[in-house]
């Protein structure tokens, strides 16, 4: 009886330990290790090459924003894989193209919303060129918007942005993003 209650209690511990180690590996949330992210994989390559972004980074933005479910609704109204915002992302794309902005069920669509938020990230990549913190300064205004964005930009362009950046949900959002194109890159 004695040795069935520690085999018990050794195998509730081993449990505990695992679902502690995919709480940190998976930055608390175990489902993530679920999330097939190889998924899409032909058009956020095509997508990203149209406009000069790295796939790993739009596989990552893509992971933090949807976990690679085309049909995600933001609180705020953002639509798909990337989570592109009608009034933001989405305009900005239109107007420059010259073009009426996509139905909503066409934002729901892994090209259209790739296309999109690809070119938006690519726009904020070219914007911070010349930053050495380049990706961090892209993702923070893909995330919180251009002239937050500009208003934490390092004072050196070889400077740190994260601990500029006042909003600790951009600060996180940025955070857990660079670390999994790191991975990516890999």
């Amino acid at each position: 009886m004695n040795l069935l209650y520690k085999k018990i209690t050794l195998s509730g511990a081993a449990l505990a330990f695992a679902a502690a180690a995919l709480l940190i590996l998976f930055n608390g949330n175990p489902g993530d290790f679920f999330v097939d992210d190889t998924l899409y994989s032909k058009e956020i390559a095509a997508a990203a090459a149209r406009h000069n972004v790295p796939a790993q980074l739009v596989r990552a933005v893509v992971f933090q924003e949807s976990r690679f479910n085309p049909n995600a609704r933001g609180r705020k109204g953002e639509y798909g894989l990337m989570q592109v915002l009608p009034s933001g992302a989405v305009a900005d794309w239109a107007r420059y193209h010259k073009v009426p902005p996509p139905a909503p069920d066409k934002l729901l669509e892994p090209e259209q919303n790739l296309e999109i938020g690809c070119w938006y990230l690519g726009k904020a990549l070219h914007r911070w060129q010349e930053y050495s913190d380049n990706i961090e300064l892209a993702l923070a205004q893909y995330n919180a918007g251009g002239s937050r964005a500009n208003r934490w930009k390092p004072e050196k362009k070889d400077g740190k942005l994260l601990p500029r950046v006042t909003l600790a949900s951009t600060k996180k959002y940025i955070s857990q993003i660079t670390k999994r194109y790191r991975n990516y890159l890999k």
